[in-house]
């Protein structure tokens, strides 16, 4: 199929973001790696090669969890680039839905979920085990040796050296203090030089130390005594010879091969499969001995034979009449072998429980990188559905609002994977928990595909505020200005009769039930709430707003400005549907929570009624005397 000329516009855009997001990603996962490492890396004198080598293989093994957030990111700013340049709008109302124009997007992402899933099978093990054998050799490198001035240096093995002062020239330390714990802290050995000298042999395996005239104090091991007289002996030279490997050998890969990371998928199953086998009959023997433990129980010598005897006639013998005529002795003998042996069994059965537990978790531990290979693969889809619809509802491009939204979402994905992964690990979750974080982000992305396709008004600041309005009762101010051109001046009678009325219902209506009575639960959720009476006084005050505000006086307006807007759907029962009403009063801590919204709404009507009846009279006094005080 050729590519239609809206493909190639949107993958024009898409592409150079992808590669440059992609890049970044991996930059800031390498930067994760690298403060992970930086204690073994740092001070051992790695050459240039090495520490490339390290880089490489990590940047390889990062490129699967960089792709699915590179796509989020570069998604997200793609489409919100389209919609705050009003291309999107421009596409929409020529008919093409949101659908089609992610439709190149969906094809390169789909074989790029491919790629990831190829490179994991194929080239990440490889690499893991080259990192592995890599990092393990790292670990047990000897830092290079940099004996600082006038500080103790101890990471050369067994010994914890001080030099007062040191020539960066030719290396001689000066005023030298030597603790020698190379034979234990019970023969510590204490020197002290007035100048050494370190150097490495020549094949890098052992250090050699030169110091000039000194005293060494040790414990004199030849006397036996309480208070451990030690030996003094003075120096003109001395040299020791101690072991210090600052050579680099990377081992052998082949030895982390056995890990998990490093198969693929084949050698995964087979190796499941393998250890599956063992653990089966490592349980089987088990569930035997076992089986044969408890069938048996000690015997006396005598009794022994009795049971034996009895068993040839062919009788049929049972502990407790054994053990009831057991003389006293026998029983106390036989009580106490009991407890011994039950106490060694049961530490026994805890020992085979635990290896048994370690087996089950090393088959977890593989069934998590079979599984890691999909759920890397198929995340890619998952995040161009979640960032594209989103950048086509936020309508934000630049690296400000994606960028915010792709670390949250990534966050949420990260917590999401790991804490299913580690249930599953432990055997606290079944195989559902390796796809949790799919599980969770699959149908928000469905979601968010769906309101996007229908231009949904979702995530908008003006959306947001006014459901935070409606839900939570937020005051809102009247703005009534003075009209440049009225074209019907207001009725002064009529609006001053409606408003005492409006006064004399508010008084009402503050000293009801309604206002002053905490919110009944069952009317709340199971039958209805009357709020006609506050209902009427909200509508007789929004006509004497309406009649009024035609009006030139700028006093009367700014009294008029004064009334307070009246939320009475927050008394009401919170939702329109019935069922669902009763569902909510059901499920008591949700109810609740709406309960107490309810009783919010009752507190801040009450204040609003104050309200209503001190600007009504202030207006009323205007209306009638023209005096703005009361």
């Amino acid at each position: 199929m050729k590519p239609k000329k809206l493909d190639i516009f949107i993958l024009k855009n898409f592409l150079p973001l992808f590669t440059a997001t992609f890049f970044i990603c991996l930059f800031v996962l390498l930067m994760n790696i690298l403060w992970r490492w930086v204690e073994d890396l740092v001070g051992k004198g790695f050459t240039i090669d090495i520490l490339a080598k390290f880089f490489y293989l990590s940047s390889v093994m990062l490129v699967p969890q960089a792709l699915p957030l590179g796509v989020l990111m570069a998604s997200l700013i793609t489409f919100g680039n389209m919609g705050e340049r009003f291309e999107l709008l421009a596409m929409k109302t020529s008919g093409i839905s949101l659908l089609r124009i992610m439709r190149g997007l969906i094809i390169f992402c789909t074989l790029l979920a491919g790629i990831s899933f190829y490179f994991q099978n194929v080239v990440g093990p490889k690499a893991s085990a080259k990192f592995s054998a890599l990092g393990y050799s790292i670990m047990r490198k000897n830092p290079e040796l940099e004996i600082p001035q006038g500080v103790f240096y101890g990471l050369i093995p067994g010994y914890n050296m001080y030099a007062r002062h040191k020539d960066t020239e030719t290396g001689l330390l000066r005023e030298v203090v030597i603790y020698d714990l190379s034979e234990g802290y019970d023969n510590l050995s204490v020197i002290v030089s007035d100048s050494a000298m370190l150097e490495t042999t020549a094949d890098k395996q052992f250090l050699y130390m030169h110091l000039y005239s000194g005293e060494q104090f040790s414990q004199d091991r030849d006397v036996d005594s309480k208070g451990k007289p030690y030996r003094r002996e003075s120096f003109r030279e001395k040299h020791i010879l101690i072991e210090f490997d600052s050579d680099f050998q990377v081992i052998s890969e082949d030895l982390m091969s056995s890990r998990a990371a490093s198969k693929n998928m084949a050698e995964i199953t087979h190796s499941i499969d393998s250890l599956s086998v063992l653990q089966d009959s490592i349980g089987m023997g088990n569930l035997a001995e076992f089986r044969y433990a408890i069938s048996t129980y000690p015997l006396t010598k005598s009794d022994s034979a009795l049971y034996r005897e009895r068993e040839m006639e062919g009788k049929l013998i049972s502990a407790d009449s054994l053990f009831s005529v057991s003389s006293r002795a026998a029983q106390l003998d036989i009580r106490s072998a009991m407890r011994t042996k039950i106490q060694g069994q049961v530490s026994e059965l805890n020992m085979k429980s635990r290896s048994m537990f370690d087996q089950d978790r090393q088959i977890r531990i593989h069934w998590i990188q079979w599984m890691q290979k999909l759920t890397l693969s198929l995340s890619i889809l998952i995040f161009l559905f979640i960032g594209a619809p989103l950048g086509a509802i936020v309508r934000k491009g630049g690296l400000g609002v994606p960028v915010i939204i792709s670390v949250l979402t990534f966050i949420l994905y990260y917590i999401t994977q790991v804490s299913g992964e580690k249930m599953f690990r432990e055997g606290e979750w079944s195989i559902v928990g390796c796809w949790l974080s799919t599980i969770v982000l699959a149908p928000l992305s469905v979601f968010l595909t769906v309101k996007a396709n229908k231009d949904s008004t979702l995530f908008q600041m003006d959306v947001v505020k006014e459901f935070f309005r409606y839900w939570f009762g937020s005051k809102i101010s009247r703005n009534i200005v003075r009209k440049d051109v009225i074209i019907d001046d207001p009725d002064l009678e009529h609006g001053l009769e409606m408003l005492k009325q409006v006064k004399a219902e508010a008084i009402e209506l503050s000293k009801s039930d309604l206002i002053n009575r905490l919110p009944d639960y069952m009317n709340l959720f199971f039958h209805s709430v009357d709020t006609e009476a506050l209902g009427r006084m909200n509508s007789k005050l929004e006509k004497v707003v309406s009649n009024l505000d035609n009006s030139s006086d700028r006093i009367l307006l700014d009294i008029l400005n004064g009334f307070p807007i009246i939320p009475s759907h927050g008394v009401k029962s919170p939702f329109g549907k019935e069922w669902a009403n009763r569902l909510v009063g059901i499920v008591f801590p949700v109810g609740l929570l709406f309960w107490l919204r309810a009783w919010l709404f009752t507190r801040k009507i009450r204040r609003q009624l104050s309200n209503v009846i001190s600007v009504s009279e202030r207006l009323i006094n205007y209306m009638e005397t023209g005096d703005i005080k009361k």
